[in-house]
């Protein structure tokens, strides 16, 4: 089993459609997909065909200490998944100060289930920007094979990734040092300034960076407006390939990191 941990260096980043999407991609290449979402807003349920009516998810089940496998729910094309869901104001307070605890005992509890076959299986987390910094635990960071940081290359993401330095110092004394990977998205080559803040992170980032770029394209507006993945709504699209690269390349990270180790 793989398990790559998402989120976004910055809100709107993009992890949530990151998540969505590159699940699909694995599932295009035969593997078997479950995507969690460990992030309260619910919204990577827009992207996998959950009905907009449907409120239920594990985090509630988490909260009252009932069955969270029956949150879970098959999207259209193929990827299994548990949405995070709505939680009232008090699960939403008893959640949030318990974060680590929830996120630990919700990855440890898919670890254990038997899986019974020989399929390839991979578990995408969609996390909260918060959460890099909770990744200093080296327990919670152990869960993880890889984590991905979304970013944009433009002035606000510069400005947050300068303004993390600190977290990023405490980061390198921790489990989770080489498993960060970064993942640059929306990015619109036809502008000079989208490209100058590409080689600037290329150049910060040196192999950190993912070499995939994920171009800025309307078919992921669309899609998510239908409720289902660019694969599934413009296979043919600039995004589609994108995504499928991507995926390639992270089967191509873990196998090095599993060298490493």
């Amino acid at each position: 089993m793989k398990r790559i941990g998402i989120l976004s260096l910055r809100g709107g980043a993009g992890a949530t459609t990151v998540t969505a999407n590159l699940a699909q991609a694995f599932v295009h290449m035969q593997k078997n997909v479950l995507a969690v979402d460990a992030v309260p807003a619910n919204l990577l349920r827009l992207h996998l065909g959950l009905p907009l009516s449907s409120v239920a998810g594990w985090a509630g089940h988490m909260c009252a200490n009932t069955d969270w496998q029956s949150a879970g729910f098959e999207s259209p094309h193929g990827v299994t998944f548990l949405p995070f869901g709505q939680l009232s104001s008090q699960n939403a307070r008893q959640f949030e100060a318990n974060r680590s605890h929830y996120l630990a005992e919700i990855i440890g509890a898919l670890g254990r289930v038997d899986l019974g076959d020989n399929q390839d299986h991979w578990q995408l987390i969609h996390l909260a920007s918060s959460d890099l910094m909770r990744l200093e635990d080296d327990a919670l960071a152990s869960l993880f094979d890889v984590v991905l940081v979304v970013l944009t290359p433009d002035a606000a993401s510069y400005s947050v990734l300068q303004d993390v330095a600190d977290i990023q110092a405490t980061i390198n004394r921790a489990a989770v040092t080489a498993k960060v990977r970064y993942v640059l998205n929306q990015y619109q080559p036809e502008t000079e300034i989208s490209r100058d803040f590409m080689l600037v992170m290329k150049n910060e980032l040196g192999a950190d960076l993912s070499p995939v770029l994920l171009h800025r394209d309307i078919a992921l507006m669309d899609s998510v407006a239908n409720l289902t993945t660019v694969q599934s709504f413009a296979p043919t699209s600039q995004a589609a390939k994108d995504y499928q690269s991507l995926a390639f390349w992270c089967v191509s990270q873990l196998s090095a990191l599993q060298l490493v180790s």
